[in-house]
């Protein structure tokens, strides 16, 4: 394996939300950061943190539940996502809700959170973005009252292929991609990182991201994590499609540099193949596991 480059986190973040921001809700995102804040079961009168909190699509609908004696705080390190939150505001219907740029491993150097504490913390599809997630939950957690809870997600491992087989040839190469999904293997990883974290896990929960015909209650996007739901199925020799797809993205811009592309293409190749089942297909889990866990009092 190479000597890894250096990589900047928050830099990463700020660049990959940035270019997405204005397509951002233009997806999934919506639905999935509606059934997260339905599954945090905020009351009226809670106070939230929507780290990662994007163009606010968990912080609107939390300051709707929590309601005019809650409040909602949401961070984020990209301008441009919270550009288009705030481009949602609405004095009538979100004053109790307010956003800060940052980054959200830094906590502690943000003044409006000397002193604070939350009942709820909400990170949604951000904690495979962070290199030391178990670091970031633990400082989290120091944000929660007693009893407070805290509800984040990781990608289940044969979901998004295509980037779990270019994080596995940024390693190789040492050329690392903005991106830590190999890191969760299973929901057991996410439950061992929360609790060490200090949280109390009651539940993990496999949840569909992509839109199912017809179907928006949660109900319905709630998983059998032993029977997960299959979206997308490959061959071994679609490898060069899926890295024709990619390469030129800005996740990968390191990997794309003249005298590394043709490595990075057989190393892909050779990652692709490893995902194959015993028939030789390659089967892509539509789903992320999510987590609650709960501060003792």
């Amino acid at each position: 394996m190479a000597a890894p480059s250096i990589r900047h986190q928050a830099n990463d973040a700020q660049n990959l939300f940035d270019n997405r921001a204005s397509r951002y809700d233009d997806s999934w995102h919506p639905r999935f950061a509606r059934h997260m804040v339905e599954l945090a079961q905020l009351r009226p009168g809670e106070h939230v943190l929507d780290l990662a909190c994007g163009t606010g699509l968990v912080s609107y609908p939390a300051s709707s539940a929590v309601g005019p004696a809650g409040t909602v705080m949401g961070v984020d390190i990209s301008s441009g996502m919270l550009a288009q939150a705030k481009a949602k505001w609405s004095s009538d219907a979100h004053n109790n809700v307010e956003f800060h740029q940052h980054s959200i491993t830094g906590l502690d150097s943000l003044p409006e959170l000397k002193g604070k504490r939350f009942d709820v913390i909400i990170c949604a599809s951000a904690l495979v973005l962070l290199e030391h997630p178990a670091e970031a939950l633990k400082q989290w957690v120091s944000y929660l009252e007693p009893g407070g809870r805290l509800i984040t997600d990781v990608t289940h491992p044969q979901s998004q292929l295509p980037f779990i087989a270019f994080e596995r040839v940024g390693h190789a190469l040492g050329k690392p991609v903005p991106y830590y999904r190999t890191s969760f293997r299973g929901p057991n990883d996410l439950r061992f990182i929360m609790e060490a974290a200090g949280l109390q896990v009651a539940d993990v929960d496999l949840v569909s991201q992509m839109d199912i015909d017809g179907k928006d209650d949660l109900q319905s996007y709630l998983q059998d994590s032993d029977n997960p739901r299959i979206e997308r199925t490959f061959d071994v020799e679609d490898a060069d499609a899926m890295f024709d797809q990619n390469i030129d993205t800005w996740p990968m811009t390191d990997l794309a540099v003249p005298g590394l592309k043709l490595q990075a293409r057989k190393l892909f190749e050779e990652e692709w193949a490893k995902l194959a089942d015993a028939t030789g297909k390659i089967r892509e889990v539509d789903g992320v596991f999510v987590g609650i866990g709960r501060k003792p009092q």
